[in-house]
């Protein structure tokens, strides 16, 4: 039950940091949060609108991960920052149909 609610956490700043942090020129959405057994290493999964933006947008956060890191500690009160990488959701990139 904790883990659940220290993944929705996570994802609630996450999704909050890439508002605040992006420059909108891609739609960045937070699709879910995973985390190992203890919650030491944590990857949070993003889908990228369009999707020639995943890439670049990606490489963005992983930049950008220390900030996140004072964000988290800003935000949510845990006793160890958990280390995070961010990465595309391979998921939802295979299931966008283009438009035609």
């Amino acid at each position: 039950m904790m883990k659940e609610r220290l993944a929705e956490a996570l994802k609630k700043a996450a999704s909050e940091f890439i508002n605040r942090e992006s420059n909108r020129r891609f739609m960045i959405t937070v699709t879910k949060v995973g985390m190992d057994r203890r919650g030491t290493l944590v990857d949070i999964y993003v889908s990228v609108f369009p999707e020639s933006g995943t890439q670049g947008a990606t490489d963005f956060l992983n930049r950008n991960r220390d900030e996140f890191k004072r964000y988290i500690k800003q935000h949510i009160s845990l006793r160890t920052i958990p280390r995070v990488r961010f990465l595309a959701d391979p998921i939802i990139g295979g299931m966008i149909e283009p438009v035609e």
